[in-house]
């Protein structure tokens, strides 16, 4: 029998509670990611699969051999000018065991072709182009259209669809990519591997909630041209001027979503030798990965020693962020700042112990991050990146708390 259960929880929708008595220490769940990738500034040093962590020294096992990185180059027909060092340099592991087990992934192959072309594109846009995309926008087009109200959520998605489709399809934007953007390319591209080999699996993926909505009203509010508008958008018309109006709509954010998926589109779907395209690749189903990571994947930090409080996860201050992954069976788990349960990593999976006793038909929760600032903080940082203002029961005692104390 499961000590835990997924349930419809008034106010929070679904998360899990206890089926019966959960002893202190007890190991309640243990998620095995559908996805995960290594921070690109530990690559040498991160095991690719286990993510065991050996710096200052970089990890000893190739993902494979010269010879059978001879073969896929005259597979994919590389050019030996571009072909001096390793095809997978970033792809390092701590030992054999572990890259048997990745090359035994029924992905692997999407992903080693995957990796490389994001490599290639990625040398091949250090100096990237400006986008020649103007901003400037008739003012009689903008006052003879109808306007909605960006609330409604059915509508915004539509016109969301819509923004998509005119400045992605025949447009390339460009943008400088940074560290982070070439760590999250990789992941979004082992999550549509995953999905072209195991579409059930996949599925599990898009049960979870999608911030998409929420990402952009978040940052419409601080940037709209339209003060007058506040809280509307216009209901374009195809013509002359759409994309144009489209762009000085836009948040900065989005468009920098949007100019990393013309990246992640000319990577990985754009001729190069006889390199595998990766199959699927579409910007509804690249938003439909980005934004449910935003706030739901987990991240892979550096083992700390035995002795770190199991209060604290194993993670401290001076320990290093390695990767993040994504779990989907891990996300019903809800927040408190007062959690009875803590994660905790171990090798690519995520174990989730009982902190104190917990009772049955109590909701088991974790803490998302650093709970040591005060209620103020704690809740701006939760609004910000999970976009929910914390009602649990710390939050709320300590709110009263300083209020009365302000009174």
């Amino acid at each position: 029998m499961n000590s835990i259960e997924i349930a419809f929880l008034p106010g929070k929708g679904r998360g899990y509670k206890a089926t019966t008595y959960i002893a202190a220490g007890s190991v309640i769940h243990v998620s095995e990611p559908l996805a995960t990738t290594v921070s690109q500034e530990w690559t040498p040093e991160t095991c690719v699969w286990c993510f065991n962590f050996s710096y200052p020294k970089k990890q000893k096992v190739k993902v494979m051999s010269l010879q059978e990185e001879k073969l896929i180059s005259n597979e994919w027909r590389i050019p030996n000018k571009k072909n001096s060092g390793s095809l997978f340099k970033n792809m390092l592991f701590c030992s054999e065991s572990c890259r048997d087990a990745f090359k035994a992934h029924d992905s692997k192959s999407c992903i080693l072709s995957s990796n490389y072309r994001l490599d290639q594109e990625y040398k091949s846009s250090t100096h990237y182009k400006k986008n020649a995309l103007s901003t400037s926008v008739n003012s009689q087009i903008m006052d003879s259209i109808s306007w909605f109200d960006v609330n409604n959520d059915e509508t915004l998605t539509i016109w969301l669809n819509d923004a998509w489709d005119c400045l992605t399809t025949n447009t390339d934007l460009y943008r400088s990519i940074e560290d982070t953007d070439r760590a999250m390319c990789r992941l979004i591209a082992a999550c549509i591997a995953r999905k072209n080999v195991d579409l059930v699996q996949f599925e599990e993926l898009l049960v979870i909630q999608n911030n998409e909505l929420a990402h952009f009203r978040s940052h419409l509010s601080s940037s709209t041209l339209y003060p007058e508008r506040n809280g509307q958008l216009p209901l374009l018309k195809n013509g002359t001027g759409k994309k144009e109006a489209i762009i000085s709509i836009l948040p900065a954010e989005v468009l920098d979503v949007m100019a990393l998926y013309s990246f992640f589109d000319r990577a990985l779907t754009s001729p190069l030798n006889n390199v595998p395209t990766l199959a699927s690749v579409n910007h509804q189903l690249f938003r439909s990965i980005f934004f449910r990571e935003r706030a739901n994947s987990f991240g892979l930090w550096e083992l700390g020693d035995s002795g770190t409080s199991l209060a604290d996860g194993g993670v401290t201050d001076d320990l290093e962020l390695l990767g993040w992954g994504i779990y989907p069976s891990a996300v019903y788990f809800n927040h408190s700042c007062d959690a009875n349960v803590v994660k905790i990593r171990e090798g690519r999976n995520m174990k989730f112990i009982a902190r104190r006793m917990i009772d049955k038909d109590e909701e088991a929760c974790i803490s998302y991050g650093s709970v040591d600032e005060d209620v103020d903080s704690r809740r701006a940082r939760l609004l910000s990146h999970y976009h929910f203002i914390c009602q649990c029961s710390r939050c709320i005692h300590e709110d009263l708390q300083h209020h009365s104390i302000i009174r």
